[in-house]
């Protein structure tokens, strides 16, 4: 939806780029003196021997949580991120953030005032999604950042998401349901977009190995797309999302007409199209309510997800989200598709709490991809005691991998190590 605001601030800021460049920075001079101040204001680094900056782009509150996880199980630590907002009409479902840095702001002087701060403040940053942390979030890369914070004594890293290094092409070949499977000559602009963004990206990641620097990714599945990357894991407010699972009252699939949740990030990408022919035909049959969440905030999703029976998340892509991992932690009923492969990379973890306790070596989600979807739910609601045993089983294998203790033994070995080399 086109918002009149917006698109009249943008005609104005587009009228003055024209104008003289002493009219134009005396009629930004109110604007920049506003950014200014919005930048000095951010919050400074607590003290402590290591000092973690996470951003700029805190993808679904993970480097928001990353960051609390590094505070909160490792010793000397202290620990920020960096939501440095896209546009005026970015929707970023109000995820928590130490740092925000609108728009507006970013029309001050980042770098000179931002951007100093982190480097005499922070002992490590890292990069999330290849992008830089000390200026020019969006247009620039994380290499640009790299002589400042070398000189700084400052040890890097970088983290990937997802799509923004996943080759559309190599997914296609790879997942026989994969959104990508559209011959090249036919992809849309999305697509040409995406894959252009992958290909800057791989460009500047192979660019950043070249200089032995670190590596992480936040799915297991980007463990074959990213050699030498080493898996961060996930991170959610499990006790949040299980303690509203428990305040529902509710056991799943206890409803006669169960309410099946999907909430999709981005419809193309997780097979929305499809989950909802099936959903909307079960609905039309009074088997199921079907309930769509778009735009909701982050702090309602609890609630939520407690409030369903069954979640159906990507049956596409193949690999694991935010959601899954939440919908998990309140004992709901998963419905995704997850490679064989990705499923394997759990079979050596371990549980942090006990190292000889027993860790269930995949997540307890019920497979179906889009050929299977229909049977797959017609099957859960045809066995409720079977899928209610399994959902159980969800809060403790959450808990065990997603908790954030073992997100921060990773981190923590990067910061000992790095520590070590100084």
């Amino acid at each position: 939806m086109a918002d009149p605001v917006n698109d009249l601030r943008r005609l104005v800021w587009q009228g003055l780029a024209r104008t003289p460049r002493p009219v134009r920075e005396l009629a930004t001079l109110p604007v920049r003196r506003r950014a200014d101040a919005q930048l000095r204001a951010l919050a400074p680094m607590p003290p402590a021997r290591r000092r973690l900056y996470v951003g700029p782009w805190n993808t679904a509150g993970q480097a928001w949580e990353w960051a609390r996880s590094a505070e909160r199980h490792l010793e000397g630590v202290a620990a920020q991120n960096l939501w440095a907002q896209r546009s005026l009409s970015q929707a970023h479902f109000r995820y928590r953030a130490d740092h925000e840095i609108s728009v507006l702001a970013q029309r001050g002087r980042v770098r000179e005032i931002h951007g100093e701060r982190v480097l005499q403040e922070a002992t490590h940053v890292l990069h999330e999604s290849g992008r830089p942390v000390l200026a020019d979030f969006h247009a620039g890369s994380m290499l640009e950042d790299l002589p400042a914070l070398t000189a700084a004594g400052v040890r890097p890293a970088v983290l990937y998401h997802g799509s923004e290094v996943r080759d559309l092409r190599e997914h296609a070949g790879r997942y026989a349901n994969s959104p990508f499977r559209v011959p090249e000559r036919d992809w849309d602009d999305y697509l040409r977009t995406l894959q252009a963004v992958v290909d800057r990206n791989r460009a500047d990641l192979l660019r950043w190995q070249e200089h032995g620097l670190p590596v992480l990714v936040s799915t297991p599945d980007l463990l074959d797309v990213v050699p030498g990357a080493r898996l961060l894991p996930l991170v959610v407010d499990v006790d949040r999302f299980a303690a509203a699972g428990e305040a529902s009252g509710m056991r799943p699939l206890e409803r006669e007409r169960p309410v099946v949740l999907h909430a999709p990030s981005n419809p193309r990408l997780k097979g929305t199209q499809v989950v909802e022919e099936v959903l909307h035909g079960m609905q039309r049959a009074g088997l199921v309510d079907y309930r769509r969440l778009t735009g909701v905030p982050h702090e309602q999703m609890a609630a939520f997800v407690a409030d369903a029976d069954v979640v159906v998340d990507q049956v596409v892509l193949g690999n694991p989200g935010v959601l899954m991992t939440e919908s998990l932690a309140a004992g709901r009923v998963v419905v995704a598709h997850l490679s064989a492969q990705v499923r394997g990379r759990w079979a050596d973890t371990r549980a942090t709490t006990d190292p000889g306790s027993p860790v269930a070596a995949a997540p307890p989600v019920v497979e179906a991809d889009p050929d299977t979807l229909r049977e797959v739910l017609g099957d859960v609601l045809a066995r409720r005691t079977a899928y209610q045993e399994i959902a159980s089983r969800g809060p403790g294998w959450a808990r065990a991998h997603h908790d954030g203790r073992r997100a921060a033994e990773v981190l923590g070995s990067w910061l000992d190590g790095a520590a070590a080399d100084g």
